[in-house]
């Protein structure tokens, strides 16, 4: 068996292995509809990294890479992007998560001092 045989074959079962995990993960309700798609997506081109080898052939001897290594980089960088994009979504829900409670700890204190004003009237 070639080598190129063997990475086609390696990238599209370890991209069938992901795409299965996210499938069950979306269907368990873990991950919402545009992050299934979006990792759907990633588990897709890694199928299809195995197809590109050849393809990106020139690109890499440019470089001075295996097209393997140049087609690994790819993925790392398009997961290291996805990454960043997550961290930002994190973010931004801490800040909502923050000033939620902000509101609710005034809302209590609120409720609290007119519980405590109708329990004092003679």
């Amino acid at each position: 068996m070639s080598l190129d045989l063997k990475q086609l074959l390696v990238a599209g079962i370890l991209g069938l292995l992901i795409a299965t995990a996210v499938a069950r993960s979306s269907r368990r309700g873990l991950l919402s509809f545009r992050y299934t798609l979006g990792w759907l997506c990633v588990a897709s081109l890694g199928m299809l990294s195995g197809l590109l080898v050849p393809v990106v052939e020139p690109v890499a001897t440019a470089f001075g890479l295996s097209s393997a290594a140049l087609v690994g980089l790819a993925a790392l960088m398009m997961v290291t992007i996805i990454t960043i994009q997550l961290s930002i979504s994190i973010s931004g829900l801490q800040r909502q998560v923050r000033v939620l409670a902000e509101e609710i700890a005034r809302l209590r204190r609120d409720a609290g001092q007119r519980t405590d004003h109708t329990h004092h009237k003679p």
